[in-house]
C-alpha cells in the first residue's frame, strides 16, 4: 500500500501517539467494500491487543460477507471532537487504520480476545464473566485487523478566526 502524504503535516501525530489514541479509543467505524462495491461503514467497539485491533460481531452478516470478498478495511477512531464555534473550527484527535481483516478462528485466541473485550467493556465479577463467555462464545464472531498503516492527526490549538482571514 502506498501512503498518501498528509496535507496538514503539522497535524500528523507520531506513531506512538497514534497508537496511544487507539488504546484510549474504544469506538470506531469499520469501513469495508460492501455489496455491489458500495462503501459500508459500521460503528463498532474494539480493543487493541498485541499490535492488532479486535472487534466483536455476529457470526454472519454484511461486514463478514464483505471481508470474505475483500479483506482490505479502514477503521477510523475519533477520540476528541470539540467545536469552537466562535472561531469556526474544531479541536480534534483521530486515527485512521488501514489493514487486513480476518476472522479469529483459533479457540485459545478467541477466548483471550473475548476475555479482554469483556474486561474493557464491562465491570462484572470473574464468575459472571466466565458464564458470559461460556454463553456467548459460540455465537460471537471476532474480527482481527492487522494494521498496514496507522495515521494519527490532531488539532489541539486553534488560530483565531480573525487571523485566518
Amino acid at each position: 500500500m502506498s501512503q498518501r502524504p498528509m496535507r496538514r503535516k503539522d497535524r500528523q501525530l507520531p506513531q506512538e501517539e497514534a497508537w496511544a489514541l487507539l488504546e484510549k479509543g474504544g469506538h470506531g467505524v469499520l469501513s469495508v467494500t460492501g455489496d455491489g462495491g458500495w462503501p459500508y461503514g459500521v460503528p463498532m467497539n474494539f480493543i487493541t491487543l498485541d499490535g492488532c485491533l479486535y472487534l466483536h460481531c455476529a457470526r454472519e452478516g454484511h461486514k463478514l460477507d464483505s471481508i470474505a470478498r475483500d479483506d482490505r478495511v479502514c477503521f477510523t477512531v475519533v477520540t476528541k471532537a470539540q467545536p469552537v464555534p466562535e472561531h469556526i473550527t474544531t479541536l480534534y484527535e483521530s486515527v485512521i487504520v488501514f489493514g487486513r481483516a480476518s476472522l479469529v478462528e483459533e479457540e485459545d485466541q478467541r477466548l483471550a480476545v473475548l476475555d479482554q473485550l469483556i474486561s474493557d467493556l464491562g465491570q462484572v465479577s470473574p464468575a459472571l464473566k466466565a458464564r458470559y463467555i461460556q454463553a456467548k462464545q459460540a455465537k460471537t464472531g471476532l474480527i482481527r485487523i492487522q494494521p498496514v498503516q496507522v495515521t494519527g492527526k490532531a488539532s489541539r490549538n486553534y488560530v483565531p478566526v480573525e487571523k485566518r482571514m
